[in-house]
């Protein structure tokens, strides 16, 4: 592995790997070295020890998340006898705590496997980045593909694949906003994410590879890089779905499928979104300026532990090599730091709902496309 060895900068062996965009190999995936980035203020000490990773920790964060998928699963098994009022609640709250660690797993996991942080051992990121993925049909390969260009170009409108083509993550109107939280409506088909989901795996599996809409082809100099290894890891996952499909047939369990993983996921889809929306909304389109760019929200804990931490957001962009474990003590450390730091999910809902979209329509009728998108400029003061 490529190590940095300017003098100037000691600081880059803990980085790794510095590439810009697809082309890191590391953790960081900067657009510079950190010497030469004048927001991220963390000496080499303190580095050294909020980016030291465990395979321990990673193992306790999974287990006790699977377990809490098992008393979900657990909950809704134990429904039906129950009947009544009370199974009904237990069918409820099972499918909630089912649905909320599944897809939180399969995204928040996910996404710190394939920064290579949630485990000290690569191939155990790999094997459990893939693992993950199956429940919200992603794949691991397609997302850190362009997750390295949105580290790299974050929130940039032109080149941070995450908000192109729109150029702004901000809900337009309330038809935006309930398609970005309930993941349902717009895309295509009506069918929102699921859509670009399906094509992005049949696709990957033939060899193309498209971006975020499932139906836009990448460059074919970004593509040549992953191609091969997304093809075999997109098989190997649709072979999955059908021998699952195919068991579950020669079993009659239909009503067992669509009970304990497709309803379960419907519902956490928007339960996670609830909190992963905020992550960019309302901040600077500029990727050189990690202080203002993404966003961290503050959660109750259980929030946070399915999250992986990841409501500690602008920590996260600032020094991606920092493991999901190390995040709380990075929010201590940065204290003060960041510009856009929500107190919660709900005061970030209300602050878009009843100031941040009116303000995005103001400037839309006013300045039109450009105002919103290259020439965007968020509402200020963040919060009144």
């Amino acid at each position: 592995t490529r190590l940095f060895s300017s003098p100037a900068s000691p600081a880059k062996i803990l980085d790794n790997d510095v590439g810009v965009g697809y082309r890191g190999t590391g953790e960081d995936w900067s657009y510079a070295k950190s010497s030469e980035r004048p927001d991220r203020p963390l000496t080499n000490a303190q580095l050294k020890t909020l980016t030291a990773k465990s395979n321990a920790r990673g193992f306790s964060q999974l287990m006790l998340q699977y377990a809490q998928i098992g008393i979900g699963a657990a909950a809704i098994a134990s429904s039906e006898a129950t009947g009544g009022v009370v199974g009904a609640a237990a069918r409820a709250l099972g499918t909630a705590l089912m649905g909320f660690g599944l897809v939180t797993m399969g995204h928040c996991a996910q996404h710190e496997c394939i920064h290579n942080t949630a485990f000290a051992s690569r191939r155990l990121n790999e094997l459990v980045a893939w693992a993950v993925s199956l429940p919200r049909l992603t794949n691991p390969r397609w997302e850190r593909m362009l997750h390295k260009d949105h580290h790299t170009w974050t929130n940039d409108p032109e080149r941070d694949p995450e908000i192109m083509p729109g150029g702004n993550p901000m809900p337009s109107d309330a038809k935006s906003y309930a398609q970005k939280v309930l993941r349902v409506g717009g895309g295509k088909f009506g069918l929102g994410v699921w859509s670009a989901r399906v094509a992005i795996l049949l696709s990957g599996a033939r060899g193309h590879v498209v971006g975020y809409s499932g139906f836009d082809p990448v460059p074919a100099a970004k593509a040549a890089h992953v191609r091969d290894g997304l093809a075999r890891s997109c098989r190997l996952q649709l072979a999955f779905y059908a021998l699952l499909l195919g068991a579950v047939g020669a079993a009659g369990a239909w009503g067992e499928l669509a009970k304990y993983w497709l309803l379960p996921v419907l519902v956490g889809e928007p339960m996670h979104a609830f909190f992963h929306i905020a992550d960019h909304l309302n901040c600077e389109p500029d990727y050189e300026d990690g202080k203002s760019n993404t966003r961290t929200t503050l959660a109750p804990r259980f929030v946070s532990f399915n999250l992986w931490n990841m409501n500690y957001h602008a920590e996260h962009h600032l020094y991606p090599s920092i493991p999901f474990h190390q995040l709380p003590a990075a929010h201590a450390a940065l204290r003060g730091h960041f510009t856009r730091v929500s107190p919660s999910a709900f005061d970030l809902h209300r602050q878009l709902l009843g100031r941040w979209m009116p303000y995005f329509q103001q400037r839309l009728a006013t300045g039109g496309p450009e105002a919103v998108g290259t020439g965007w400029v968020p509402c200020t003061p963040d919060r009144p």
